[in-house]
């Protein structure tokens, strides 16, 4: 079997992308967290990681790489053995996803009294398509994400497995990227002049808009395969021209050119999914100084222990500031004790340990048993950890 066929690189233990999931969980607790009366330092730091859309940035890089990562273990798979086993690919998924997001929801189900609707969208990992028609603030609201890569993960293998190798590219990196804009732009067409909030949730939540940066995620990792990665200058000009958009789509709504909540979405997916490409390619492909350096940040140990603990982190964090009282904060503007923010800080923190030492690293043993590797919770760091609005 030639180099070609199987990517030679094993990054699934890269110490950086444990760091890249610390830091994304880390930004996301605290862009839900609410500002406090007690501490000006806090809130400038507050508002520091609020101006740059740090978390929906981080959310979409997530996306990015889960494509790249899923994609890449797909088409390994199918290089050596000829085929895709899906029933071990979904076992290995339901290890690691399924356990603590079941559970929470089980509990939140009784803390906070849901009805029958949302729970059976939480139950079906359909909670991204029911909340923008529900909207109310929701314990588990950030969950959307998750049933997002759900839906990913239901149709992709098949994808890749049938979808000739010379056409790969071209079906991940114009078609289906294409056709998640397309999907966009529709719905600003069919919701945008009767409800501007019900079309933006639709367009950020949706499945087929965010295939955007899952299946350019997937470009990359095919672009891998076929000895072709992207680095260098095309990830500058990336990051060049999403900025670019991002101001002039920002203006294009303050002045009211773009009067459409939708349009406007579309246009910022199209640029985060640029800069997910350019983050993702540079991580990944690139020599440079800036990798280098990107690197030694995110493979320090407070970060990568961060990383370890991020699911958890990421799906208990809302339900304890509803506990608390604090969920509201970060969007309404109120402030709570400093003292109060950090009791909630360290609920969260105390349940992703116990959850990642009692239930995710005793169930990564059985990932043998599905071919994976034993002892890590996560065969690739998918984006489990993502951002809500």
């Amino acid at each position: 079997m030639s180099d070609r066929e199987v990517p030679s690189q094993r990054l699934e233990n890269f110490p950086a992308f444990d760091g890249v999931r610390g830091v994304a969980v880390l930004v996301v607790v605290f862009s839900h967290m609410p500002q406090v009366v007690d501490s000006e330092l806090y809130n400038i730091a507050w508002k520091l990681n609020q101006a740059p859309r740090t978390g929906y940035i981080a959310l979409d890089i997530f996306f990015a790489l889960s494509g790249f990562f899923i994609t890449r273990l797909l088409l390994r798979e199918r290089a050596t053995t000829g085929r895709i086993s899906f029933s071990n690919f979904y076992a290995r998924r339901a290890l690691r996803i399924f356990p603590v997001y079941y559970l929470t929801v089980v509990a939140c189900y009784f803390l906070f009294h849901f009805g029958t609707w949302d729970t059976f969208s939480l139950l079906t990992y359909t909670f991204n398509f029911y909340h923008p028609f529900h909207p109310a603030p929701h314990p588990l609201e950030q969950t959307w994400s998750l049933s997002v890569e759900e839906q990913f993960y239901f149709f992709w293998p098949l994808l890749v497995l049938l979808v000739p190798q010379r056409l790969l590219s071209v079906t991940t990196g114009r078609v289906i990227p294409l056709l998640a804009i397309v999907s966009g732009l529709v719905i600003a067409a069919i919701y945008g002049g009767q409800d501007n909030s019900l079309s933006g949730d639709l367009v950020y939540m949706s499945i087929f808009t965010r295939m955007l940066s899952l299946s350019l995620g997937g470009w990359l990792a095919v672009r891998e395969f076929e000895k072709r990665p992207l680095h260098g200058r095309p990830c500058v000009l990336l990051l060049a021209v999403a900025i670019s958009l991002l101001i002039a789509d920002r203006i294009g709504r303050d002045t009211g050119f773009i009067t459409s909540q939708a349009a406007y979405w579309t246009v910022a997916l199209v640029a985060y999914a640029m800069i997910s490409v350019s983050f993702v390619s540079t991580i990944v492909f690139d020599d440079s100084i800036v990798k280098r350096g990107l690197t030694r940040f995110l493979s320090t140990p407070i970060l990568r222990g961060f990383g370890r603990i991020s699911y958890a982190m990421y799906v208990v964090h809302l339900p304890v500031l509803f506990y608390l009282g604090l969920n509201d904060g970060a969007l309404s503007g109120n402030k709570a004790p400093l003292m109060q923010v950090v009791l909630a800080f360290a609920m969260t923190f105390a349940l992703s340990v116990v959850s990642y030492f009692a239930i995710e690293s005793p169930l990564s043993s059985f990932k043998a048993n599905f071919g994976g590797a034993p002892g890590q919770p996560a065969e690739s760091p998918v984006v489990e950890p993502a951002m809500t609005r």
